[in-house]
C-alpha cells in the first residue's frame, strides 16, 4: 500500500505530503506579507492634516462672505462649511458682523476651516469696527493642477484628491463645500487657491466635469488676508495628459 496515499477522512496527511504542504503554505504566507510590506511603503505620506471630528468649540470673529462664507479671526481666517456635504448656509446677510459659533477645526498646513453647528450661530453685534480685507491683485497666472473639494481635502478624508476621491468631491462641492484648485509647481510643491469664476461669483456645479482631472487654467490671481483665490472661466479650462 502507498502510505503517501491522502485519505480525506483520516485525521492526518501522509508525512511526505504534509511536509510539502507545510513549505508551500509557509512560502506563500511570507509571500503575501512582503507584497504587503511593498505595497505600505510604495504608498505616498499621508497629508500633515486633521479634522477634530465631534469636538465642537466656541469660536468668535468677522463673518466674510466672499469668495465663501470665512469667519476672521484676529489671526486666522476659517472657512466655514456644515456637517455632511454641505456648504455653510448660515452667513447670507452677515457680512463685517461678528458672531460667535460652535465649529470642529480642520486643518491642513496653514489652511484651516470649520464644521460648523448651525445652530451655534450667534450674533454679538451688528457691525464690526474692523475694516474690510483689502483684495490685492497679484496679476494674470496660469497654473497646473487639480480641482478639489477644500472640506475632505483640508482634513476631513486622507488622501481628499485623485481620481479616487472624485466621486465624494463633486458630491461635496454640489452641496457647497469651496472648490479649490491644488497647483503644482514643477518641482511638485502644491499651493491652495480658492476658485472662483472670472467675474468673482461663486462656483459649484460649473467645475464638477473638471474635478480630479489634471487641469491647466488662467486668470487672475488676487489675495485676500492670508486666502489665495483665483478668478478663472470654467469655459477655459484645459485638460492635459500627465
Amino acid at each position: 500500500m502507498n502510505n503517501d496515499f491522502y485519505i480525506g477522512y483520516l485525521s492526518k496527511a501522509p508525512p511526505s505530503l504534509a511536509k510539502w504542504l507545510k513549505r508551500i503554505v509557509s512560502a506563500a504566507m511570507l509571500s503575501g506579507l512582503a507584497v504587503g510590506a511593498l505595497l505600505i511603503f510604495d504608498q505616498a505620506p499621508f497629508a500633515d492634516s486633521k479634522f477634530e471630528y465631534g469636538v465642537y468649540r466656541e469660536y468668535s470673529g468677522v463673518i466674510e462672505e466672499w469668495p465663501y462664507p470665512m469667519l476672521r479671526t484676529a489671526d486666522t481666517a476659517f472657512l466655514l462649511v456644515e456637517p455632511g456635504k454641505h456648504g455653510f448656509s448660515g452667513a447670507s446677510g452677515l457680512q463685517g458682523q461678528t458672531v460667535r459659533l460652535q465649529g470642529a477645526l480642520i486643518k491642513r498646513g496653514p489652511d484651516h476651516m470649520l464644521e460648523v453647528l448651525p445652530a451655534s450661530l450667534r450674533e454679538i453685534s451688528a457691525r464690526s469696527n474692523t475694516p474690510p480685507i483689502s483684495l490685492i491683485t497679484l496679476g494674470r497666472v496660469r497654473l497646473r493642477g487639480e480641482i478639489v473639494d477644500s472640506k475632505c481635502y483640508l482634513g476631513v478624508m486622507n488622501p481628499g484628491n485623485g481620481k479616487v476621491h472624485r466621486d465624494c468631491a463633486v458630491r461635496c462641492i454640489s452641496g457647497g463645500a469651496p472648490p479649490a484648485f491644488v497647483a503644482r509647481d514643477a518641482a511638485g510643491e502644491t499651493e491652495v487657491l480658492l476658485l472662483v469664476g472670472s467675474d468673482g461669483r461663486a462656483l459649484n456645479r460649473e467645475v464638477l466635469s473638471f474635478v480630479a482631472e489634471p487641469l491647466e487654467i488662467s486668470g487672475e490671481l488676487v489675495r485676500s488676508g492670508s486666502n489665495l483665490i483665483v478668478k478663472a472661466e470654467p469655459a477655459y479650462f484645459r485638460r492635459y495628459a500627465e
